[in-house]
């Protein structure tokens, strides 16, 4: 689960010299008695404990074994921290190429790269116009959400329907089925959109993911049962860095049965699926996943509609300052789903003492409007960090943390606006009340005559 913070070291930033010596003063031994017990000179000894020389990991491993220690004292220590933050002003000076959309006319930035063990893959793209003669449909993970942050799009999706086309401008989102092939474009010649997308796989974590993504130019998704469950074998296999000549003893094929299977030209044994899922530890829905089609195949949520959506109460969440915040669903009506994203309004909590709260699953949050301050433990202490629009988290939400808004203009509602998407193993009703409609007494209903809830939010790139 951690964002490892010392990833981006040099090896003079490693200090294994200064350890060695460290070690070595310890035990009150001289440069000639340790290089001795190494059988190096001790000039070879002094050059490694001044950086001078770059240690390998055999002579890293016997100068341990003869301080009588563990590799590990040597190392410097790996902290980590259970989150991680994005800001806005570096998507586009930082914004790279993620590996298996190279291909593909959008840019993606991610939100969480430095995080182990997502189960949800958060990113901020950019999102180009491209005429019809040139559209690339993809499918990957099983689904994603997605919010348009600036211009308008439009979002393209391969069904057993049919092609479908929606078009969705700035503070629109969508919730939809990405195995199926789709493609979202700028639907503004010359211009770029951006959007916060966040992708989700029931079936495996987004860490062993990558690569997952296929392009597709098939019009008939109904014929294509063979070609995906194919695509998404030949998946597992790059996953684990097997060639095909690897892959195939394990299973008991021919390399060439194998490659048939892969390519979509033979269809795959259901006893193959069941050895296969044996064998690499995972379900048998995890072969079908490209090609399990169910309904809704999408789902949009328009702008102008999340005033009148209902306002829902969060569970476990007990101290009165929770009582402003407001939670309204942006996928009510699209399920059952592994994500569960919300507009969620954050006031100031008052003068009362914050407390923190934990639940299981992951946490995206983004913000929209105002000031978002995350309040959370690190190394035994409480630790802030200020969040303003434009900017994101990823946080493990099983390690007690709290957001607390602030909204920056003196005269009106003094409030702090999110995107913030749940991924959370035991269900949605597990964080929210099971009555949509349900609320605490001291909440304020929705006004009819609320102004629109996304602004025209500050902080973009």
């Amino acid at each position: 689960m951690p964002v490892y913070t010392n990833l981006e070291f040099d090896y003079s930033d490693l200090c294994l010299g200064q350890a060695v010596r460290e070690q070595r003063k310890r035990r009150g031994w001289t440069l000639q008695e340790l290089a001795s017990r190494v059988s190096i000179s001790a000039a070879n000894l002094s050059a490694i404990e001044n950086e001078k020389v770059v240690l390998d990991i055999e002579r890293l491993f016997a100068i341990a074994e003869a301080l009588e220690i563990r590799l590990d004292v040597l190392l410097p220590r790996n902290p980590s921290r259970h989150f991680q933050i994005s800001r806005g002003t570096a998507f586009e000076s930082t914004a790279a190429q993620v590996d298996g959309w190279e291909d593909y006319h959008n840019r993606p930035h991610p939100l969480a790269g430095e995080f182990a063990g997502k189960h949800i893959e958060p990113f901020h793209f950019e999102i180009r116009p491209v005429p019809d003669d040139q559209l690339k449909f993809v499918s990957h993970h099983h689904e994603e959400f997605f919010f348009v942050q600036r211009g308008e799009v439009e979002f393209l999706a391969k069904t057993p329907d049919g092609l479908v086309r929606e078009r969705l401008q700035m503070g629109d989102c969508a919730y939809f089925r990405s195995n199926l092939p789709h493609c979202i474009r700028c639907s503004t010649s010359g211009q770029v959109a951006h959007a916060i997308h966040v992708i989700h796989s029931p079936y495996q974590t987004s860490d062993s993911a990558n690569g997952n993504l296929t392009f597709s130019s098939k019009e008939d998704v109904r014929e294509t049962v063979a070609a995906r469950a194919g695509e998404q074998f030949a998946a597992l296999r790059r996953s684990h860095g097997l060639s095909m000549a690897e892959f195939a003893p394990m299973l008991k094929l021919s390399v060439r049965m194998l490659a048939d299977i892969e390519r979509g030209r033979k269809a795959i044994p259901i006893d193959l699926l069941l050895l296969a899922g044996r064998r690499f530890h995972k379900p048998i829905e995890y072969f079908l996943s490209h090609t399990i089609v169910e309904r809704p195949f999408y789902f949009v949520q328009r702008a102008g509609d999340i005033k009148r959506l209902p306002v829902r109460a969060r569970r476990r969440l007990v101290d009165s300052g929770w009582a402003e915040t407001e939670f309204r669903s942006l996928a009510s009506d699209f399920g059952p789903r592994g994500m569960y994203p919300y507009y969620v309004k954050l006031r100031p909590p008052g003068n009362e003492t914050l407390s923190l709260h934990e639940h299981h699953g992951q946490e995206f949050v983004y913000v929209l409007n105002g000031e978002v301050t995350l309040i959370t433990v690190l190394g035994g202490k409480r630790v802030t960090e200020t969040l303003v629009a434009g900017d994101a988290c990823f946080i493990e939400s099983a390690v007690p943390h709290r957001f607390v808004g602030m909204g920056l203009s003196p005269y009106g509602e003094s409030i702090a606006e999110v995107i913030d998407v749940y991924w959370c193993p035991l269900g949605e009703s597990y964080l929210f009340d099971d009555d949509p409609l349900a609320a605490p007494a001291n909440r304020p209903a929705a006004s009819q005559n609320e102004e629109p809830c996304i602004p025209e939010h500050r902080g973009l790139p």
